[in-house]
């Protein structure tokens, strides 16, 4: 048995759903794949999956085994682009996870250009904020806004940003402008809600100033809060990179611009190891096309 050869047949069988689709996908008879993954648990003494006739589910040891495997096939793949000279032509699977907005905002717009150059490359992204362990959950690249956390990791700057204050131009016409943040207690303001926490995100000013101004309405959802604040329901405080495209269409216009306090810096993150990688560096290379070489 080549035991490199039957954890990718495992892992396709995981990943498939079941032994007949995993074998249409590596172009394998049913028995073969079937004799595959017994054959894994025979070497290793160990159970992996429950099979009834209608169902298949990972054992607690094919859990740990399916994880391990994905860790060990994803730095095969390493090894032999960098042996095969992939540095001038990436290929695999890229995994990424990255904030929502960003993610939304720019990356998917610019996927069909990256895929169009790259065509050896597989993308699987993922949206989340909240710190992942690139190593035990198999991700290649991560985005993330604010400290990084991570002295093992490589972490390069991509766009500094700011806390931008900003309402529709039909509220300014009816109400007009704050002069002063402690002035925006006079308007109606609309606010985000921390998902874990349930409160209002407190809105940030130069020299260190931080208040909740009254809120008129708030939302635990970014998009919504947007779209309330374009409408014209009120003011809203918003990371300047998540308002670009409407303060470049005058859709919202920018308010106490001398009083803004500077935001969270967007980070990639990687391993040392996959620096040189050439799937990864293709990425990096189009995040520097978005965002600007800093």
């Amino acid at each position: 048995m080549d035991k490199l050869d039957a954890l990718r047949v495992f892992c396709a069988v995981v990943e498939c759903g079941g032994f007949s689709r995993a074998a249409e996908k590596l172009g394998l008879s049913t028995s073969s794949v079937t004799a595959q993954v017994s054959a894994l648990e025979t070497h290793f003494h160990v159970k992996l999956l429950n099979r009834t006739t209608r169902s298949m589910s990972l054992t607690g040891e094919g859990r740990e085994c399916y994880e391990q495997a994905q860790r060990m096939l994803a730095q095969m793949e390493e090894l032999e682009a960098s042996l095969q000279g992939a540095a001038q032509q990436p290929r695999g699977v890229l995994r990424v996870n990255m904030p929502g907005l960003v993610s939304r905002l720019y990356v998917a717009p610019a996927l069909p250009r990256f895929l169009a150059q790259h065509p050896g490359i597989t993308l699987q992204a993922s949206a989340s904020d909240r710190m992942l362990d690139m190593v035990e959950e198999g991700y290649d690249v991560l985005l993330r806004l604010g400290d990084v956390g991570d002295a093992r990791l490589v972490a390069r700057p991509l766009l500094p940003t700011s806390y931008i204050c900003c309402a529709a131009p039909a509220f300014i016409e009816r109400h007009g402008v704050p002069a002063t943040p402690q002035e925006l207690a006079s308007f109606d303001c609309l606010h985000f809600i921390l998902p874990r926490a349930r409160r209002l995100r407190e809105w940030q000013f130069a020299g260190g100033l931080a208040f909740t101004p009254p809120a008129r309405a708030s939302f635990d959802h970014v998009d919504s809060l947007l779209e309330a604040c374009k409408a014209g329901a009120g003011i809203g405080q918003f990371l300047s990179l998540s308002v670009q495209a409407e303060l470049r269409s005058g859709a919202l216009l920018p308010l106490l611009a001398a009083h803004q306090a500077p935001g969270p810096t967007l980070t990639a993150l990687y391993q040392q190891r996959q620096q040189r990688a050439a799937k990864v560096q293709a990425f990096l290379d189009l995040l520097a096309e978005l965002f600007g070489r800093p």
